[in-house]
């Protein structure tokens, strides 16, 4: 006599992820909320311009991705819909001004910060009205040493700047995208390389981004921050492409390659 398990296994089931987030609060916080969604087994950190490549390389099978990297090349990724590191704060770099903004000549920066670089350009550019060049510099250098030479540094985040010398201006990125164009700004975007990305997968680290709370983001960022894709998180998508095609950073107006059921919209969405 043949007997039958009560319960027929899985022909499918779920390969546990690993997940790569950047090393900020923010982001540490939505890599918590991931870890909630049942694809998700674990979490490693690495720097915001690392993630792409540890994609590639297969070393994660998830990575938060800088929002330029994607929309650069769109066919390397399979994005997870409603989800993101949205923000009116940026959580990587600070801009280090020595004098007056109308003033800024040069601007040292780290090339590795591709997304930042760009931001800034282009946030110099239509909210001041300034052209500066762009100086690549080692990023070790002491701060006081870099400003002697430029007029302002980009400098992560994390770097001290309280007590350095003439008392120097500090802007954030995504304040002053914020107030440029009145949307938050899309830093990142969870994704994994092309065609790895299962559709279960993607709706449940939908639902676990969605379930957090905005206090998860931690106390003194939940302000500032959001781990969704939506209303104006979409919107703030939506005025970076434009202005990156406007600026010719983008040849075209790039199909954001969103994971999502066929029925519901091809299996792509317009970003």
């Amino acid at each position: 006599m043949i007997s039958f398990p009560s319960e027929v296994p899985d022909p499918h089931p779920a390969i546990p992820m690993r997940l790569a987030v950047w090393p900020v609060a923010p982001a540490r916080a939505l890599g918590e909320a991931l870890r909630a969604a049942g694809p998700v087994a674990g979490v490693v950190e690495a720097a915001a311009f690392e993630a792409a490549a540890l994609l590639r390389e297969g070393r994660v099978d998830l990575a938060l991705v800088p929002t330029l990297d994607v929309l650069r090349d769109p066919d390397a990724f399979a994005v997870v819909p409603g989800v993101g590191l949205v923000g009116a704060r940026c959580p990587t770099v600070r801009l280090v001004v020595a004098g007056s903004l109308d003033a800024v000549e040069t601007v040292a920066f780290d090339p590795r910060y591709g997304q930042e670089v760009l931001l800034t350009q282009l946030l110099l550019r239509e909210h001041y009205g300034a052209a500066p060049t762009f100086a690549p510099s080692d990023p070790a250098a002491p701060l006081a040493e870099r400003l002697a030479h430029h007029d302002a540094v980009l400098v992560p985040a994390d770097v001290p700047v309280e007590g350095a010398a003439g008392a120097p201006v500090v802007l954030d990125l995504g304040q002053e995208w914020t107030d440029l164009t009145l949307r938050p700004m899309v830093w990142g975007l969870v994704a994994a390389r092309a065609g790895a990305l299962d559709v279960g997968d993607a709706a449940a680290l939908a639902e676990a981004a969605a379930a957090a709370a905005p206090a998860d983001v931690t106390d003194e960022d939940a302000r500032h921050y959001q781990l969704t894709l939506d209303g104006y998180a979409l919107a703030g998508l939506d005025e970076l492409v434009n202005h990156l095609y406007y600026h010719r950073v983008l040849d075209d107006l790039p199909a954001l390659p969103f994971v999502e059921p066929p029925e519901e919209n091809g299996g792509e969405a317009d970003a």
